[in-house]
């Protein structure tokens, strides 16, 4: 009687054995099934699968298996194995698949180790399929190692297959009868060895299918849901509205209680191999008028509830201005408000007030008749105020506009009716007025540049354009929509997305859109690492070549600057509310501005 089987008797007669004899995993296993009180006398396994449900199991890990079947061939060879068996396990311990000698394989059938019989520590005790699921380590045990009789005659190795997910997803065994040859220490190596290719190889295919199944969401061409083989979910269309982090992995049909079902689901492939669906998905509308908005779907909720306010206020008449930052849309929004206005058939008529020269702003707004001044058409001009007559008249960058052209644009909105230059006729006009500015309109009335009457005729519903850094969960929003109408789809693009979420975006949607036009004319056919993309947008900012500027060129701020830079960016440069929150007068401030060159 050798010492395993002279400490295994002691142990399950309950008399006092010293165990360490034992490999730690081994022991602390013979203890388990004690508490289990499993039978040690068990010859085989009574845990098994109906055979419809084996057919699943084994559909579902068909290349797995197919996997397993194409590295033995390879590795088999290698293996100094006398009379061998391979089995294959799922994670729970149900062996899937079964091969090796017909000899070993029938005595093998007399203890219930074939397909669809569970081989666990409380169905067989302390075996090395069970550790391996236990500990992901390759496991070889022999003879007496076994807790229950009905394994006494086999050295068995096990070691775990790893998913994409670095978790436990099968296991594989080999096992030999009567003799040692499954447990010497080249088998343990080369199991190893094998079970880390394939391994890798799962991982390596599932990292390709996602990368086919993402980049099959980019053509998508109309709103659904991308899925895998198994039916859990990996891509949402933007155009659904569906928080995608909060089902990504989660089951198709949890998500279809929710939703509406256009069409059969599409199969995707690669390869000839099935890897996926993909779920048209129809959203029931409300029973509203439609809402004309040429710009991105936003999943950001401040600008949802911007856009619930443009929404409320385009249907009114009364006049609206939009106070947004450099390429924050302005012109989208006011071409949103005259879409769904009552005079959304007439015409919107648009002029940059910054753009152009005074002489030239008063001309193209008011008009001028034949010969009015040399080098005027010889037809006159009818003038931007008279074309937008049934219509939207919007006026950008209207803080720009000189006194007296705000004078005579109060004139005209107070008297409905508009003079050409060189005329004496006047015409009566009627619009909607939309105005835009990136200043805001109030400091502007504060500091004299703009006038208040005109003030109080433009500023009726405010709109205030949430920028661009304050909704980085549109950024992707954006990237996809490029993408589609570029019929451009890389891979990468998620990776474009984490690199561009740490940036501030000071040129708003304008500046993303220059950096998406830079990456598509570099980088079309290749991906770029990090600091490319670091690199690509960076090229097109001035805030970081000017904040490099001034910390190189200009003493740092002193504590009254930061100051004031604070509180008047805290309140928007209104200047009597920051002169009240520093306690000073708006004298003192406007003195402290100048000095400090805050505009």
């Amino acid at each position: 009687m050798n010492v395993k089987e002279r400490v295994w008797k002691g142990f399950i007669a309950q008399d006092s054995v010293d165990l360490t004899i034992l490999p730690e995993e081994v022991a602390t296993s013979w203890l388990h099934c004690r508490a289990l009180e499993v039978d040690p006398y068990a010859r085989k396994s009574e845990a098994i699968l109906t055979p419809p449900q084996l057919r699943e199991q084994q559909r579902k890990n068909e290349r797995l298996i197919a996997l397993v079947q194409q590295e033995l061939r390879m590795y088999e060879a290698y293996f100094k194995l006398q009379l061998p068996v391979f089995i294959l396990t799922d994670a729970n311990g149900y062996i899937l698949w079964r091969d090796g000698h017909e000899g070993t394989k029938r005595v093998a059938n007399d203890m219930s180790f074939s397909e669809g019989h569970r081989w666990h520590e409380q169905d067989v005790g302390t075996n090395a399929i069970s550790l391996a699921i236990q500990t992901g380590a390759v496991m070889s045990l022999t003879g007496y190692d076994h807790y229950a009789v009905g394994s006494h005659a086999w050295a068995c190795t096990a070691a775990a297959i790893y998913d994409e997910h670095d978790k436990v997803c099968a296991v594989l065994d080999i096992s030999s009868h009567l003799n040692d040859s499954a447990a010497a220490q080249e088998v343990n190596t080369f199991m190893k060895l094998l079970t880390a290719t394939i391994s890798s190889k799962i991982k390596s295919r599932y990292l390709e299918e996602r990368k086919q199944l993402v980049d099959y969401s980019y053509r998508m061409t109309q709103p659904g849901v991308v899925c895998d083989e198994f039916e859990r979910i990996v891509k949402i269309s933007a155009q659904l509205f569906i928080e995608e982090a909060q089902w990504q992995g989660q089951p198709i049909h949890a998500l279809l209680k929710e939703q509406v079902l256009q069409a059969l689901p599409q199969p995707i492939f690669l390869d000839d191999q099935m890897i996926g669906y993909f779920y048209p998905i129809v959203q029931q509308e409300e029973e509203t008028k439609q809402f004309f908005y040429q710009g991105v779907p936003s999943k950001n909720e401040a600008y949802r509830a911007f856009m619930a306010q443009v929404e409320k206020v385009a249907s009114s008449p009364l006049p609206v201005h939009i106070y947004g930052e450099s390429g924050s849309g302005k012109e989208v929004i006011a071409k949103t408000l005259h879409e769904n206005s009552a005079v959304a058939n007439g015409p919107l008529v648009a002029i940059n007030c910054g753009a152009i020269s005074e002489s030239l702003l008063e001309s193209e707004l008011f008009g001028y008749a034949p010969g009015a001044f040399t080098g005027a058409n010889a037809k006159g001009y009818k003038g931007k105020i008279a074309e937008a007559h049934g219509g939207t008249l919007f006026l950008d960058e209207v803080d720009s506009m000189s006194k007296r052209m705000q004078a005579a644009l109060l004139r005209v909105l107070e008297n409905q009716e508009v003079t050409r230059i060189g005329s004496t006729k006047v015409e009566r006009v009627s619009f909607r007025i939309v105005t835009a500015s990136n200043r805001d309109l109030r400091a502007e009335v504060e500091a004299e540049n703009f006038r208040m009457d005109l003030f109080y005729r433009l500023y009726v519903c405010p709109l205030s354009i949430p920028p661009l850094r304050e909704r980085k969960e549109d950024i992707f929003v954006f990237m996809q929509d490029y993408c589609m109408k570029k019929n451009w789809y890389p891979y990468w693009l998620a990776t474009a997305y984490e690199v561009a979420q740490h940036y501030e975006w000071y040129g708003n949607i304008r500046e993303l859109n220059n950096f998406l036009e830079r990456l598509h004319v570099y980088y079309e056919h290749v991906e770029p690492t990090r600091e490319q993309l670091q690199q690509t947008i960076e090229m097109g900012t001035i805030e970081r070549t000017k904040r490099k500027r001034l910390q190189q060129n200009v003493a740092p701020m002193s504590e009254e600057e930061k100051q004031l830079r604070a509180v008047l960016e805290q309140h928007h440069y209104h200047i009597s509310k920051a002169a009240a929150a520093l306690g000073m007068a708006r004298s003192t401030l406007y003195r402290k501005m100048k000095r400090y060159n805050l505009k």
